[in-house]
């Protein structure tokens, strides 16, 4: 054989091999032959190939939760024979129109979990002028509508949280110098719900006597080095008038810069502690009231007991008297009590007086006169001077004797603007009266002890038919409601 016959012998061979291996080629799907095949099994997409007949050319890793055999071969398989219900119905739609098409569906997967599908088609061109069936490709944006799911109930529940709270959220942002106040931020100010909130605005509500401090608060919490974010109180005064008290708690969001941190939002929350603060103050105010009550407390107890047991009645006598004094001022100060000691009715501290010597309503004294509430101190001083009258009358006036009788009246004077409390005292029906040869201690607590305490002039007749007693005392934080 010549060596011509030899190259043509070795050509054959090597045509034959170039031969097979291009029917082995043609033989395997096209998508095969693109390098990108491993990117796109990896790509988190649903890719497609279905050709012009609406076979399967090429699919993707990611169709599998889809197929409904996946572990069985789909190349040549109709696309809508091979995918979810759900899937096909949508797929014969969509194959079967034109361009580039897409669509928005929520459909089950093979297990049935119900998924959110983007999809979108567009032509397989072959050739220049040659278009045999569609590319798919769908995202799975399941993970997404969840995440926004969480978010809208974490957002809610942070709303619901902020409103049971009584909190209001602001968001100042410093390169824009804009603010953003939530419903309840803007209830808290008065601001109008509908019109947005400005740096102004929220300045121009801020108490004068406060802006200083807040605004340097903001300046510390934004400098880079400080970052403070301590909480503070402050007032503003709404478009009604009213001056409410805020408590703030704010703090600032940093980005890098070339020239360093730089903050770039001042965030935080405000509550309206209005009802907090001045509660706080009225316990102080209370505190402060208590500590004077029990310094007068014991003041009036020494002074009681000193002018008992000066007075030279027997150990027994004393012990009794000291003791029935005390039961009176105990007996104020529990009026007092049950009214938070704010004021107190008259007719109470009267009933309160006279209930041990009076066996049923009206049966010894003769009460009369408006509802009135008269203050602390004032309820103390005529609840003592009260008692001095009664024992006095127990013992030597109109209550020592059967028949004998107590008017006790009181009425309201104006005196050249100044209201006055009027409160008489007049016994009837006892012993003949005498005018003693010098002053007890009860009638120094009556003259005196209302005078020093409320500025009040007592005036007592010694009336052979009984004992008269005139209050004149002025209406200090006393108001008169309506008419007995």
């Amino acid at each position: 054989m010549s060596e011509l016959d030899d190259l043509r012998h070795a050509n054959a061979a090597l045509q034959d091999r170039v031969t097979a291996l291009e029917a082995a080629l043609a033989a395997k799907p096209l998508i095969e032959r693109a390098p990108l095949f491993a990117l796109l099994q990896a790509i988190p997409l649903q890719i497609g190939v279905i050709d012009g007949g609406g076979a399967c050319v090429f699919l993707s890793a990611n169709f599998s939760p889809w197929l409904l055999a996946p572990s069985e071969p789909v190349h040549g398989q109709q696309f809508t024979s091979v995918v979810v219900p759900g899937l096909a119905a949508v797929a014969q739609a969509l194959v079967s129109g034109s361009g580039v098409r897409t669509r928005d569906l929520t459909v089950a997967d093979r297990n049935g979990s119900v998924r959110d599908l983007h999809i979108a088609l567009s032509p397989r061109q072959i050739g220049p002028d040659r278009v045999d069936g569609v590319i798919w490709i769908a995202q799975d944006l399941t993970h997404h509508r969840l995440a926004d799911e969480a978010l809208r109930l974490s957002e809610r529940r942070l709303s619901l949280a902020t409103e049971a709270a009584g909190l209001g959220v602001w968001d100042w942002d410093l390169s824009a110098n804009t603010m953003v106040y939530s419903e309840q931020a803007k209830a808290i100010y008065g601001f109008p719900a509908d019109e947005p909130v400005t740096y102004e605005t929220v300045r121009d509500a801020t108490h004068p006597d406060d802006y200083p401090r807040t605004s340097a608060m903001a300046q510390r919490a934004i400098d880079p080095i400080l970052r403070e974010k301590i909480p503070y109180e402050y007032r503003i005064t709404r478009a009604d008038g009213a001056i409410r008290w805020l408590l703030a708690h704010g703090e600032a969001i940093f980005e890098d810069t070339a020239a360093g941190p730089l903050a770039t939002r001042y965030v935080g929350t405000i509550q309206d502690i209005t009802d907090r603060t001045r509660a706080a103050e009225r316990r102080q105010f209370l505190i402060n009231e208590l500590n004077h009550r029990v310094k007068n407390t014991l003041a009036t107890v020494q002074s009681i007991a000193h002018q008992t047991l000066r007075s030279g009645q027997s150990a027994v006598e004393a012990r009794d008297l000291l003791t029935s004094r005390l039961i009176a001022l105990s007996g104020a100060h529990d009026i007092l009590t049950r009214e938070d000691w704010e004021t107190a009715d008259l007719r109470d501290i009267v009933a309160t007086c006279i209930s041990p010597f009076e066996p049923e309503q009206g049966a010894r004294f003769d009460v009369r006169g408006p509802a009135l509430r008269v203050a602390p101190k004032a309820a103390v001083a005529l609840a003592m001077a009260l008692h001095e009258l009664v024992t006095n009358a127990v013992k030597y006036g109109a209550l020592s004797t059967e028949p004998g009788r107590v008017a006790i009246t009181w009425s309201l004077a104006d005196r050249d603007g100044d209201p006055r409390l009027i409160l008489d005292w007049t016994e009837r029906g006892g012993p003949p009266v005498k005018t003693p040869e010098r002053m007890g201690f009860g009638s120094r607590l009556l003259v005196q002890g209302l005078s020093a305490d409320l500025g009040a002039a007592a005036q007592l007749t010694y009336d052979p038919a009984g004992l008269r007693c005139r209050i004149d005392a002025p209406l200090i934080a006393a108001t008169a409601f309506e008419p007995a």
